[in-house]
């Protein structure tokens, strides 16, 4: 009793280290930038309603929304908090799912809270937009350590447990747990021994994939109509390259993957050295996931060449972050069981890779500038402050820009604490991946002359870009706010 309550206390330390200290949490500075307003726009259709990201949503193939939403009904708060509950308990869910990975691997209960904190330290990868932590609340971030427990299950012989974590995860994020389900479905069809035991998480499967039917079937999609099996026009892919260049591997996989092939050898050669400690379903487990990365970035790229919108609005790259998981945990079981041999000559090579792993993703966070991405950033008090008066102070259509914002997160940030629609912000381009039609929309508005005869109601400027002569409607340390009727007049 004892000996588990320590190792419970261990886990949630892991737990809240990652999830306080590093990589930390935060809100409205990734993807949930533009997750939120859509929230917002599908709780109260009265606001937003001339906002280009919420007037479209992206949640056809996802649960996300509507546990959200209900979350934020039945308990009463708002969708950051909302978010944030479910960020927590996948995040903790990760951190359990490695551990016991950990353990399939015979490694004891210390060394392997040593290799969870190890794995769940990683952050930011090579490949851009891929991460094995991320700070943000995201379906994809959700799917990863639901992906991870799932795994852990399996690997302790745990099938219905691990068949309703994936099965969950393939709700929230298909395309990242669809790595998981083919795993098990290569050791189902090549290994007739493993079948008993993977049995019952077919039936989760099946479950699973019948809600994940009717979300496509009842939700209501994109906006624009848009098909995700479509493929992408000329302008499509133009605009895409050019806002979303990750989402094609092409242009960064010849510099980017070697790092991930390096590491994927590593990993199967550290299998290779502790194979007598790991049971025939942890070995595919281990080794299947750490080569999916590397299976979804080829497809990736093979979808790409035929123009599919599907590998842009997915980006089945992401899924390099099981490559990167899995093999840092491969090295640190073969670190641990060469030094309990005494064997350094071994051990700390292994070692060495697995820390070199996890600098690797600290210094990519320093000379990418991805440090606001992966640590929390609370928003400035004089934005919060604005996105207050504009909540309480205007019209819930009520149209802004920020035209002085340039590519900042600001304007974003603003829109979702205040319901407030924007005419056009740089993080709005991410809806290109997803419609054609939205994103030559927003393409429209980002490059045309800001004038006043747009439908614009209220322009935001930093303080420092004050105009004489016209009086301001709201004002604060940082920023001044010109109603555009105003403005008019005055011209």
């Amino acid at each position: 009793m004892r000996h588990g309550l320590l190792i419970l206390l261990g886990l949630l330390a892991v737990a809240w280290f990652e999830f306080q200290v590093y990589p930390g949490h935060s809100c409205l500075r990734g993807e949930t930038q533009l997750l939120v307003p859509m929230l917002e726009r599908l709780d109260t259709p009265g606001f937003l309603s001339r906002d280009l990201v919420a007037s479209n949503p992206t949640f056809a193939y996802t649960i996300y929304d509507e546990i959200t939403q209900s979350l934020h009904v039945l308990a009463r708060v708002g969708f950051e908090r909302a978010l944030l509950w479910q960020q927590i308990l996948f995040r903790l869910a990760a951190v359990i799912g490695v551990f016991l990975l950990a353990r399939a691997l015979k490694v004891s209960p210390l060394g392997a809270l040593l290799i969870t904190a190890a794995v769940n330290a990683i952050t930011h990868l090579a490949a851009p937009q891929a991460f094995v932590t991320n700070p943000d609340p995201n379906p994809g971030s959700f799917a990863v350590g639901l992906v991870l427990l799932a795994a852990g299950l399996m690997a302790n012989h745990m099938p219905l447990l691990g068949g309703l974590a994936a099965g969950l995860a393939l709700v929230y994020d298909p395309v990242t747990a669809a790595a998981f389900w083919l795993v098990l479905a290569a050791a189902w069809l090549f290994d007739k021994s493993q079948r008993r035991l993977l049995r019952p998480a077919w039936l989760a499967l099946v479950i699973f994939s019948l809600i994940l039917g009717n979300l496509v079937q009842l939700q209501s999609g994109l906006g624009t109509g848009q098909e995700i099996t479509a493929r992408m026009s000329e302008a499509m892919v133009h605009l895409t390259q050019i806002r979303t260049p990750w989402v094609w591997v092409t242009h960064w996989m010849g510099r980017g993957i070697l790092t991930y092939k390096f590491l994927l050898v590593a990993g199967i050669w550290a299998l290779a050295r502790i194979w007598h400690h790991a049971d025939r379903i942890t070995k595919w487990i281990t080794l299947g996931l750490a080569a999916s990365g590397s299976v979804s970035v080829a497809v990736s790229a093979l979808l790409l060449l035929d123009r599919a919108q599907f590998a842009a609005a997915m980006t089945p790259s992401r899924n390099l972050a099981f490559t990167v998981a899995l093999s840092v945990l491969l090295c640190a079981a073969a670190s641990w069981h060469a030094a309990q041999k005494r064997n350094w000559a071994q051990s700390l090579p292994w070692l060495a890779l697995v820390l070199a792993a996890i600098l690797n993703a600290q210094v990519l966070d320093l000379l990418h500038g991805q440090l606001d991405v992966v640590q929390s950033s609370p928003e400035p008090e004089s934005l919060r402050a604005l996105a207050q008066w504009a909540a309480q102070d205007t019209w819930g259509s009520s149209l802004f820009q920020f035209p002085d914002a340039g590519k900042s997160d600001d304007p974003g940030i603003f829109r979702a604490l205040s319901k407030r629609a924007l005419w056009a912000d740089w993080r709005s381009g991410e809806i290109a991946d997803y419609s054609d039609q939205a994103g030559q929309e927003w393409w429209a508005r980002w490059q045309s002359e800001l004038t006043l005869r747009l439908p614009i109601d209220y322009y935001v400027l930093e303080r420092s870009h004050q105009l004489s002569g016209v009086k301001p409607v709201y004002e604060n340390s940082r920023y001044i706010v010109y109603d555009a009727q105003d403005l008019r007049e005055h011209r």
